[in-house]
């Protein structure tokens, strides 16, 4: 092999080396943004959860004018149970809530992130609606 052809096929090994290097860089942020939106729609998954949890504990808390609208007697034990025990679940979906935004952010760092490219307002927005509802609930 002469010195002309061994210069060309090294040019050509190297040029064939960064069209690698491009696509394995491509295919990197591509799996990151997979990534990225797979942890997004857990997210979501727990809110839907955190949301189902306060639904079941308002269910549960009002179970006693439901029994009453149809003329139903219940031991009222049992209703001070259920509404014990709705109060429970309405007060574990903004828990579950704060988790599920904890995990999330965890997350994200831990994908790397950039800052500015994070935007937190819908779920801060999202977690001061259930808290305020929760409390008005409990408290009123």
């Amino acid at each position: 092999m002469s010195d002309k052809e061994s210069v060309g096929y090294a040019q050509k090994s190297n040029e064939l080396a960064k069209v690698r290097t491009t696509l394995a860089e491509e295919n990197n942020a591509l799996a990151r943004n997979r990534t990225r939106l797979a942890n997004r729609r857990t997210f979501l998954a727990w809110c839907r959860t955190a949301l189902s949890f306060m639904t079941f504990g308002f269910l549960l808390e009002k179970v006693d004018v439901f029994l009453a609208s149809n003329n139903k007697t219940v031991d009222a034990v049992l209703l001070n149970d259920l509404g014990v025990l709705g109060k429970f679940a309405f007060i574990c979906g903004p828990l579950l809530l704060l988790f599920a935004g904890w995990r999330y952010y965890r997350l994200e760092k831990e994908i790397g992130f950039e800052k500015g490219e994070l935007n937190i307002l819908p779920e801060l927005i999202l977690f001061g609606v259930i808290l305020g509802g929760a409390l008005i609930y409990v408290l009123v």
